[in-house]
């Protein structure tokens, strides 16, 4: 076994065995040079979410008082780690990561990826810009995290069906970011939500794409010029970035206009505005939606069409400089408020 064969190579490690099998996986025992012992209480996991993890070693505290409790599973994420360093649990996975920590014994090397990614359930990520259904209801459920959202009622206003709910519901409350209630799926991490929603949106956003302008105009003018296209032509645009988080929050000061426009209109916007397409030296950067999700829950603030809070925190997130700044007042005032 791993477990016992990785104790075995420590220099203080006598030798490790087994010593039984349990209803949740088996019990180990590490013999120290000094002749004392540690007992490890492993439980054996196909899959480790947090969910999974904190319920099996809630219930079981009780029964391990005297033993180490430790967890092994294909792969533990990021998440699950720092539960089990919560919970005091150690872990080893099956693609390297582990961590152990009783007596003179520490162990710790974790951010190996995952090996067995094809057999875990749900292997298509629901943050993933290409699920549109999941962005969608994501976006849904995060425009008021103090609600209880029942599954059926949400499928039925957004127009998708109540297995395409039960996906991103699955996947929050496996990570413990939400939670179903009698009254409904419930938000209890939407910081967490974000973070991991914000990683993948800015490893996908190479591929989203953008285009470089430049306007002789003072930027407050051509805002005004941009918010009158919308208005006249019906145009599927929003400010976003920096220039639509001011609209939430003043937060950092930007020279540079930043505009989410559906690709159906981006011709028609273009031609409606006065800027240039430029290679450098550009003040306005327009980003092409392929979907209408990304507009979901847009506002309208004094006069003008700025991006939801969410998508403010998702590109935001992903700029440079202030960007994170931005994320997070825009992130405390207008979602976790």
């Amino acid at each position: 076994m791993r477990c016992t064969h990785t104790m075995e190579l420590l220099p203080v490690v006598k030798e490790c065995a087994w010593v039984s099998n349990t209803p949740t996986g088996f019990i180990a025992e590490a013999v120290f040079e000094d002749r004392s012992t540690v007992v490890f209480d492993v439980v054996v996991l196909p899959n480790a979410y947090p969910a999974l993890i904190d319920a099996q070693f809630r219930s079981q505290r009780a029964e391990s008082l005297d033993m180490v409790p430790l967890v092994m599973a294909p792969f533990i994420s990021k998440e699950s780690d720092e539960l089990c360093r919560r919970l005091k649990v150690g872990y080893m996975d099956m693609s390297g990561n582990s961590m152990i920590h009783t007596r003179c014994i520490y162990i710790r090397e974790h951010g190996n990826p995952n090996l067995f990614v094809q057999k875990q359930r749900s292997s298509k990520n629901i943050f993933n810009p290409t699920s549109r259904i999941s962005s969608l209801i994501l976006r849904e459920i995060l425009s008021d995290i103090s609600r209880s959202w029942r599954l059926s009622a949400l499928a039925e206003e957004l127009g998708c069906s109540i297995g395409q709910v039960s996906k991103v519901k699955n996947h929050l409350c496996d990570q413990l970011w939400a939670e179903m209630t009698g009254e409904g799926l419930r938000i209890l991490d939407a910081e967490a939500i974000m973070r991991a929603w914000s990683d993948v949106y800015g490893a996908h956003l190479p591929r989203m794409e953008s285009l470089d302008c430049y306007t002789l105009l003072p930027l407050a003018e051509f805002e005004a010029q941009v918010q009158r296209a919308i208005e006249q032509n019906g145009f599927m645009a929003c400010l976003t970035g920096h220039s639509g988080g001011v609209r939430y929050t003043s937060v950092v000061r930007y020279n540079r206009v930043d505009l989410l426009v559906h690709e159906r209109d981006t011709d028609a916007f273009l031609v409606s505005i006065a800027c240039k397409r430029v290679d450098s030296g550009a003040n306005v950067r327009i980003w092409v939606a392929e979907g209408e999700e990304y507009f979901h829950d847009g506002r309208i603030i004094r006069s003008d069409h700025v991006a939801s809070p969410v998508q403010i925190v998702l590109d935001c997130m992903n700029d440079k400089g202030r960007g994170e700044e931005m994320a997070v007042a825009v992130f405390e005032k207008e979602i976790a408020r």
